[in-house]
């Protein structure tokens, strides 16, 4: 069900699964803003590759967002250039159905969006997710043949969406103009975080009488640094009896985890939820949210914590040491580092919980200013009329000059 809206519309190119049964960042995203934007009756429509393990329907209503599937042979590399010559030829059979497309992760798609888009005279917004374009993307400093060629062609772009400060500037420094940088964080619910109440009865239902609460949420697997956040765990609070921590998520870490805490007696403090849907509900229960990660681009627990007023005990990585404010919205330390981990969360563990709810208040409003669905879609729209304003200032220029 292509687009059909001459009003301005939005094209949303993602190079993954929608809608993704693992909740993933970029997918997740694109999902949020699809959502709000046919709220505010923008016409939207999401393409993405039919990849293996996704659904096969080549046109699907997700949730209402028109979704467009591009079929190709599951065969390394001919399957994959054969999808990116559908891709264009989409862009340009449609090209009168959008007037901006709006990629999520600056891969191969995005590169064929950004020179599709500068042959249409259209413009092309490309969002960084992080790690993705760190680490042998266009952001590397020693990037592949591949990855300097996308670079290459991400440069026809006509803006970047950068979800935290060091992204910008990784940006900057690998040769993309400054003043095509747009720095929007993801967009975060806070409704959904914000409103569930706190509940005495099923706190202690979940983790006892304890009068301090930590919680982390996202995958146990080694990036996210959860090793340190056990040892550092009990360092602190070992020989407290008050204390509870909920490792809400699964992954490959599991066992190694849980062998871990008993092994450093705080196997009773230590509460694994695993996965589920309704993380909200183990936010409310918490007083402070932990991220122990050794590298993120922004991430999206991280948000959501602030969003449900939580401070936040950070390792200074992209994202997170733009929106924890040391003393203020949270606390923070050298990613990797046990003996700073320790001593922030040290000073969680000296807090009354009045304190931590104030801190929590302010991390809260700051998510409402900066981060939350209506703040970020109305300045990606805002955005999008500028470029198409540009874009059309532009053509009626150029069609002066040869008249």
């Amino acid at each position: 069900m292509p687009i059909t809206e001459a009003s301005q519309a939005i094209l949303l190119v993602l190079e993954s699964i929608f809608p993704s049964p693992a909740g993933g960042g970029a997918e997740s995203q694109v999902r949020t803003l699809g959502l709000e934007f046919l709220r505010r009756h923008q016409a939207l429509e999401v393409v993405v590759p039919m990849v293996a393990g996704g659904p096969q329907r080549r046109y699907e209503l997700v949730d209402g967002i028109p979704v467009t599937r591009i079929p190709y042979p599951k065969v390394p590399w001919i399957g994959a250039f054969l999808m990116l010559v559908r891709l264009s030829l989409l862009l340009l059979k449609r090209r009168s159905s959008y007037d901006v497309i709006h990629v999520h992760i600056a891969g191969n798609m995005a590169a064929i969006s950004s020179l599709i888009g500068r042959l249409l005279g259209k413009p092309v917004v490309v969002k960084l997710t992080g790690m993705t374009e760190m680490k042998g993307g266009i952001l590397d400093p020693m990037p592949r043949l591949g990855a300097r060629l996308r670079k290459a062609v991400m440069h026809l772009a006509s803006g970047y969406q950068a979800t935290s400060q060091r992204i910008a500037d990784l940006l900057a420094v690998r040769g993309f103009a400054r003043e095509r940088i747009l720095q929007v964080p993801n967009a975060v619910d806070v409704q959904r975080f914000s409103s569930v109440p706190r509940d005495a009865a099923r706190r202690r239902a979940v983790c006892g009488d304890r009068q301090l609460i930590g919680v982390y949420v996202g995958r146990l697997e080694p990036e996210k640094g959860l090793e340190l956040l056990i040892q550092g765990w009990a360092r602190v609070f070992r020989h407290r009896t008050d204390v509870a921590l909920m490792l809400v998520g699964d992954g490959s870490l599991f066992d190694s985890l849980r062998n871990g805490a008993r092994e450093l007696d705080i196997d009773s403090q230590i509460i694994f939820v695993g996965s589920t849907e309704q993380v909200e509900r183990y936010l409310a229960l918490a007083d402070f949210g932990v991220l122990t990660s050794l590298y993120e681009g922004l991430s999206n627990s991280l948000l959501e914590y602030m969003a449900a007023g939580l401070p936040v005990v950070g390792s200074r990585v992209s994202g997170t040491e733009d929106w924890v404010i040391d003393g203020r919205t949270g606390w923070l330390f050298p990613p990797g580092n046990l003996e700073a981990f320790t001593t922030a969360l040290a000073r969680v563990g000296d807090l009354d919980t009045q304190t931590l709810r104030a801190h929590g208040a302010t991390a809260q409003q700051l998510v409402i200013d900066k981060a939350s669905i209506p703040a970020v879609v109305d300045v990606l729209q805002a955005t999008y009329r500028r470029l198409d304003a540009e874009r059309s200032g532009a053509h009626r220029e150029a069609s002066s000059r040869r008249a």
